[in-house]
């Protein structure tokens, strides 16, 4: 995952504006993960009707970002999900500095997995520190129904996994 100062531009060309968004805050109680996991799924639904797919994948990562915030932070936590023509943009924010860690594929632990599940499933994946407290996880889930993003005539690169 590429750490930054700067929130990551969702594409490099302007063919995929926002066109809607939801933010949520959530305390840190495992309690909320039904609100956090309803939410994102009526967003969705309304939002991206016929991709069952997008709303799995999105109900995935949404799940284990807040669980992330959940488990390793004091704090409340925010999520932010944004419609694009080409995706849906998910933003984890906490009250945490702390940089995740993710556990070698190869250990016996049970945990620490989340965050590679996460970059498998998304076509970008970045961490911003936020001025004065906290970070916020930025991740681009592409809609599979829309046709693919033609690649910039001037060579910017396509985004791509940063994890």
């Amino acid at each position: 995952m590429r750490t930054t100062t700067e929130p990551p531009p969702i594409h490099p060309n302007d063919t995929c504006l926002p066109a809607d968004s939801l933010s949520l805050s959530f305390p840190n109680d495992a309690g909320c993960m039904a609100r956090i996991r309803s939410t994102t799924g009526t967003f969705l639904r309304r939002t991206h009707p016929h991709d069952r797919a997008l709303l799995g994948d999105a109900l995935l990562v949404v799940t284990e970002l807040a669980t992330n915030v959940i488990q390793h932070t004091d704090g409340p936590g925010r999520l932010t999900l944004t419609t694009h023509r080409c995706g849906i943009g998910i933003e984890v924010s906490d009250t945490s500095r702390a940089l995740p860690a993710p556990a070698p594929l190869a250990t016996e632990d049970l945990h620490g997995r989340g965050l590679l599940l996460v970059a498998a499933l998304t076509e970008s994946l970045t961490l911003t520190l936020d001025p004065g407290s906290g970070k916020t996880v930025h991740a681009l889930l592409p809609d599979r129904t829309a046709a693919p993003v033609q690649p910039d005539p001037y060579g910017a690169p396509r985004p791509h996994r940063t994890w």
